[in-house]
């Protein structure tokens, strides 16, 4: 049994995506001189400061907590293990998306992937954290 488990998954899809947003917004804006230009502007700034925020996803696991956090952690979430009373790996849908989302049924931390460790909370919530390492995520929140 590990005492410590830790994994960064970089998000490239999105960080691509999001970084092509931006270049074409801006290309947009320096083309075109009316006042719409800041707008192209303000949209170009926007997608890179996604792409850095959401550009990985790192999760922590330790004897008795687990955290997980975006890019350079602007959002930090974490519960004690204690609070999981189960542990699955679950594959979602492309529809799914991409980042923080709320779901039908479950909450969605996501950078990367179809792939994603589920976690059914002791209170019925269900958390799932997208990941390319499932199993060995998995595997740690079970302590084995």
């Amino acid at each position: 049994m590990s005492d410590h488990y830790e994994h960064k998954q970089v998000g490239t899809l999105m960080i691509v995506v999001l970084c092509l947003g931006a270049a074409v917004s801006g290309t947009a804006a320096f083309m075109n001189p009316t006042a719409g230009r800041w707008l192209g502007l303000a949209i170009a700034f926007g997608c890179v400061a996604l792409a850095w925020l959401f550009s990985s996803l790192t999760v922590i696991v330790d004897g008795n907590e687990v955290q997980w956090f975006f890019g350079p952690g602007a959002w930090k979430y974490r519960m004690a293990r204690a609070d999981i009373a189960n542990v699955s790996i679950v594959r979602n849908s492309v529809l799914t998306g991409f980042g923080i989302r709320v779901r039908a049924g479950f909450r969605l931390y996501h950078v990367s992937g179809l792939d994603a460790v589920e976690l059914h909370l002791k209170n019925g919530e269900i958390r799932r954290i997208g990941t390319d390492d499932a199993s060995s995520l998995a595997a740690a929140l079970r302590g084995e």
